[in-house]
């Protein structure tokens, strides 16, 4: 394994996000930090000009920002997992292209990781924010209680999540992830599954405890599209289709009783079977949720 470096390596992954990710990267530039830190830029082949603009922040700011701009599109998994295989940092951080960080947010992070050597992953809350008005609110939507969550508590608490509950925030050491992407590499490259942060919230958990911060740290835009928030119905089926394959696939990885499972199934199955009927309805994808139904019952 690699020598990493006693500094925070904080990834921002990014595609056709012209309008918000200079307010991502300002935001993180600014962070009051007790460690060095560096920002990776992951640029997914945009198509408008953020490319541009993030070439702008490594050639103003050599020292920090480390631009890889792909030559063709990755998604959302490979990026990001790409820039991780390019961290020097003992510690990870993320922030998306059209999100900001709160100050503070390094320190608050880096505090509960030294107060808590056997603590691997760090999240804390976050502000709901719609850019067309300009209002936030907490997100109201963590699924954890504040302190240390054991491990395998928190493995439970993923595999019977019945919405993205706003846990998915993280400072998290980066050796785990990189002994995790040796142990189990099929989560962790290519296009098969459409998210990067459920399949290492369940298997870092398998390795150590998880810890928990109320304070809102970040805004999270929800008026942007994005796999979870957007109008196309199609999408959105696939992707409730694709968290049923991921955690099936998990869930026989780490030897977790699959029939645990099935609260969350149905959860995404009745996603699946409204996006079916919203799109058309589309006989296609309504014969995709009978057949994903009968698989998995």
């Amino acid at each position: 394994m690699k020598q990493l470096k006693d500094i925070v390596s904080i990834i921002v992954c990014t595609y056709n996000q012209e309008k918000t990710i200079c307010r991502t990267l300002d935001a993180i530039l600014a962070q009051q930090s007790p460690l060095p830190f560096e920002v990776i830029i992951g640029d997914d082949c945009s198509t408008d000009g953020t490319t541009h603009l993030c070439r702008r922040y490594a050639e103003s700011h050599p020292d920090k920002v480390r631009l890889f701009s792909w030559t063709e599109n990755r998604g959302v998994n490979d990026n990001y997992f790409s820039c991780v295989r390019e961290a020097r940092g003992k510690y990870i951080m993320e922030c998306g292209g059209d999100d900001e960080w709160c100050p503070g947010r390094i320190t608050l992070c880096l505090d509960i990781m030294q107060r808590h050597p056997k603590v691997l992953q760090v999240f804390t809350d976050v502000f709901f924010r719609e850019d067309k008005t300009g209002n936030t609110r907490p997100s109201g939507r963590a699924m954890l209680k504040e302190g240390i969550t054991a491990g395998k508590d928190m493995i439970d608490l993923m595999f019977h999540q019945r919405h993205d509950q706003m846990a998915c925030y993280a400072m998290t050491r980066t050796e785990k992830i990189l002994e995790l992407m040796e142990q189990y590499p099929q989560f962790f490259t290519g296009k098969t599954y459409l998210c990067e942060d459920k399949q290492l919230k369940i298997l870092i958990a398998t390795k150590g405890d998880i810890y928990y911060s109320p304070v809102c740290t970040y805004y999270y835009s929800i008026d942007t599209p994005s796999i979870t928030h957007n109008h196309n119905h199609a999408r959105k089926f696939r992707y409730a289709q694709n968290m049923i394959r991921l955690s099936h696939d998990l869930a026989n990885a780490i030897h977790y009783d699959t029939r645990q499972l099935r609260q969350q199934d149905r959860h995404f199955l009745w996603l699946m079977l409204r996006r079916a009927i919203l799109a058309g309805p589309s006989l296609k994808l309504l014969a995709e949720t009978f057949r994903t139904f009968i698989r998995i019952d």
